[in-house]
C-alpha cells in the first residue's frame, strides 16, 4: 500500500534527526511530523495558524524562495524570528504545489540528505497533483452547479444538486452576496481573483459546511449563504469579518485595491438564489456611483434607491422620469446647475445646508434654482416634480448619463452600468 504524505513526512524527519513541515503552494499546512526539538517562532505560528503569516509569506517571496525550482537554503531573519531553514520545492513538471521544509541552522544536512528529500519530494508531487486533480472535478462541478443556479438557467436542477449531494442546506432561505474590487482612482472593477480566492477559502473555514457557497471571478466574487434574514443585524458581523479577511489578502500582497460588498434581499428558497444576486450587483453598483452610500450596501435598506437602480437595469433605454432633465443636459449654462439642483434634493430642499455644501451665497443658489426651473420647465415647489427630478439625476448617474467625477457634468451614453446576469 502506497504510504500516505503524513507517513512520507514522518520517516523523513526520523531519517533527518529533524522535524519536517509540508506546505502546499500557497503555504498553507498540509503535514507536519512531532516537534522534539527546539522550534522556531515562525514553525510554531505556521502550525497554530495552519499557514504562514503574511509577513513570511511576503519575505519568502521577495527573496524568490516561492519561484525556486530546486533546494534552497532560506537564510536565517531575526527580524520575523525565524531560523534558517532548507526548503524543497514539490514540483509536478515543474509546476510548484507544494514546498518541503526543514529547519536548518547550522547547515547541517548533507547532499546526501538533500538527495534522499528531493526523490521524496517526487513521490510527493505525485500525490499532491492527484488530491488536486479530484479535488478540481469536485470543485469544477460544484462551480457549475453555483453557475447554474446564479443564472436562474437550469436553477431549480442546480439547487436539487446541490442539496442532493450535501453540499448546501438552507432551511430558512438564503442571501446572496457579491464582492467586488476596485481601485481608488476609479469605479471600475479591477481583477482581483487570488486574494479574492484565498480571502474567502479563510473567512469560509470559520462557517459550517454546507451554509455558504462560492465563485469567483476574475473581478468579483459571489456567495450564497443560508440565513434566515437579509438584515445587517443578523449578517453584520459574518459580513464585516469577510472584509476584513479579504483586505488582509490584498495588504499581503501589497495591492493597492478594495472591496466593495453589496448584499441582496432574502429569498425563502435556494432556487430563488439569483433574485437575490441580481439585487446585490445592484447595490454594489449603488454603492459605486451614487454619492453618500456606505459600504456594505443592503438591497433591504437601500429604500428610494431601490427604484432608481432597478430603473437604471432595463436596457440600454431606460424610461426617464423627468422629461425636463433632457433640457438640462441641452443647455450648457446647465451643467453646473446639475450639481446644485442634486445637492439641494438630497438635502430635502434645505436652502441653508445647500449653499454651505457648495460654499454657494444663498442669492446665488436660488438663481442657480430658478434658472433651473425655467431650463427644465418645473416648479420646485411642487413635490411631485422634485421627486421625478430626483429620480431621474439618481438613475442618469447609474446609466452613464451624468458623470461628474471629471468635472465634466453631464456625457451622452447609454450605456447601462447595473449588469442583470451571473458573470
Amino acid at each position: 500500500m502506497e504510504p500516505t504524505a503524513q507517513q512520507i513526512i514522518d520517516d523523513l524527519a526520523g531519517r533527518l534527526s529533524r522535524p519536517a513541515v509540508l506546505e502546499d503552494r500557497s503555504l498553507r499546512l498540509i503535514a507536519y511530523s512531532s516537534h522534539d526539538q527546539p522550534i522556531d517562532d515562525v514553525r510554531e505560528s505556521s502550525i497554530l495558524r495552519r499557514r504562514a503569516a503574511p509577513d513570511v509569506t511576503r519575505w519568502l517571496t521577495a527573496i524568490g524562495v516561492r519561484q525556486a525550482h530546486r533546494p534552497v537554503r532560506v537564510p536565517a531573519n531575526p527580524e520575523l524570528g525565524m531560523l534558517s531553514r532548507l526548503c524543497i520545492p514539490i514540483l509536478w513538471k515543474d509546476r510548484p504545489l507544494g514546498y518541503l521544509w526543514f529547519i536548518d541552522a547550522d547547515e547541517s544536512i548533507d547532499d546526501d540528505a538533500i538527495e534522499l528529500c528531493v526523490e521524496n519530494a517526487e513521490r510527493l508531487a505525485a500525490m499532491l497533483h492527484r488530491d488536486s486533480v479530484v479535488r478540481s472535478l469536485s470543485s469544477a462541478r460544484l462551480a457549475d452547479a453555483v453557475q447554474s443556479l446564479l443564472s436562474s438557467s437550469n436553477a431549480a436542477e442546480a439547487a436539487q444538486i446541490l442539496a442532493e449531494d450535501g453540499d448546501f442546506t438552507a432551511p430558512d432561505g438564503v442571501v446572496a452576496i457579491l464582492v467586488q474590487g476596485r481601485s481608488p482612482d476609479s469605479t471600475e472593477p479591477v481583477d482581483i481573483d487570488d486574494p479574492l480566492s484565498e480571502g474567502l477559502a479563510k473567512h469560509l473555514r470559520s462557517a459550517h459546511r454546507g451554509t455558504a457557497l462560492h465563485l469567483v471571478r476574475k473581478d468579483h466574487g459571489v456567495l450564497v449563504v443560508a440565513s434566515p434574514s437579509d438584515r445587517p443585524a443578523r449578517l453584520g458581523s459574518w459580513v464585516t469579518a469577510l472584509m476584513t479577511s479579504i483586505d488582509n489578502e490584498l495588504r499581503a500582497r501589497r495591492l493597492d485595491r478594495s472591496v466593495v460588498l453589496g448584499i441582496g434581499g432574502h429569498r425563502p428558497r435556494l432556487e430563488l438564489a439569483a433574485d437575490s444576486y441580481r439585487e446585490a450587483r445592484m447595490a454594489v453598483d449603488a454603492a459605486t456611483v451614487l454619492p453618500g452610500m456606505t459600504d456594505p450596501v443592503y438591497w433591504s435598506e437601500l429604500g428610494v434607491n431601490q427604484i432608481v437602480v432597478k430603473l437604471a437595469s432595463m436596457g440600454e433605454r431606460p424610461p426617464v422620469p423627468h422629461a425636463g432633465l433632457r433640457a438640462l443636459l441641452d443647455s450648457p449654462e446647465a451643467h453646473p446647475m446639475i450639481e446644485t439642483l442634486e445637492t439641494y434634493l438630497d438635502v430635502a430642499g434645505n436652502a441653508q445646508v445647500t449653499a454651505e455644501r457648495l460654499n454657494l451665497h444663498r442669492t446665488s443658489l436660488y438663481y442657480r434654482l430658478q434658472r433651473v426651473e425655467q431650463l427644465a420647465s418645473t416648479d420646485l415647489k411642487d413635490g411631485l416634480e422634485r421627486l421625478a427630478l430626483h429620480l431621474a439625476i439618481k438613475v442618469a448617474r447609474l446609466t452613464g448619463d451624468y458623470d461628474d467625477t471629471n468635472g465634466c457634468g453631464w456625457r451622452r451614453t447609454s450605456r447601462a452600468q447595473v449588469p442583470t446576469r451571473a458573470g
